[in-house]
């Protein structure tokens, strides 16, 4: 039964990544073949959007929940796709997530049919909260690091949304003095 819950969590983690991924940029125009050249030196975290002055270049999911893990007990600590990590809260049955969204604004926040979103503030950064952001049971805390660019900070339980908000929320607050002023 365990593992029931934290698959069904796994999942509405994973829900909750897409639902609030909103529309992405795109720029028009075909492909080209880039430079053949390599350097000795190279970031693997380093994406287009970082040669453009990506604000969050820098950061690394994985490695502030990495950070934080002993605070909350955090296991199965996992990089996912998209510069996004995810982790067992606890001793509960909820997930936590954190992505970074280089090109998208906490104004950029996709909601589901039952949002709840609240503007608040987390340590010196603008937030937005949403209870409910795609099922009942999970919450998404987004922290704006620029106007274009955000983290966003999800929990998801099987328990209730003030779980997952909970949980979202305490983490957000670990995490937000490494996020760039």
């Amino acid at each position: 039964m365990t593992r029931n819950l934290l698959a069904r969590a796994v999942v509405s983690v994973a829900l909750v990544g897409l639902a609030v991924a909103g529309c992405s940029e795109k720029t028009p125009g075909g492909a080209t073949a880039g430079s053949t050249t390599t350097s000795e030196e190279s970031s693997p975290r380093t994406t287009s959007s970082a040669a453009a002055g990506n604000a969050l270049e820098n950061f690394d999911a994985c490695a502030e929940l990495k950070a934080v893990s002993g605070q909350f007990g955090l296991s199965e600590i996992e990089e996912e796709p998209g510069d996004s990590c995810s982790a067992r809260w606890g001793q509960t049955t909820s997930t936590v997530q954190i992505k970074t969204r280089p090109t998208q604004g906490i104004s950029e926040v996709a909601l589901g049919e039952h949002a709840q979103p609240s503007d608040i503030k987390i340590g010196k950064h603008e937030a937005k909260r949403v209870k409910a952001v795609l099922s009942k049971t999970d919450c998404l805390v987004a922290v704006a690091v620029t106007a274009k660019s955000r983290v966003d900070f999800t929990g998801s339980s099987t328990a209730s949304a003030d779980e997952a908000c909970e949980a979202a929320r305490s983490l957000a607050t670990a995490v937000e003095p490494k996020l760039p002023a």
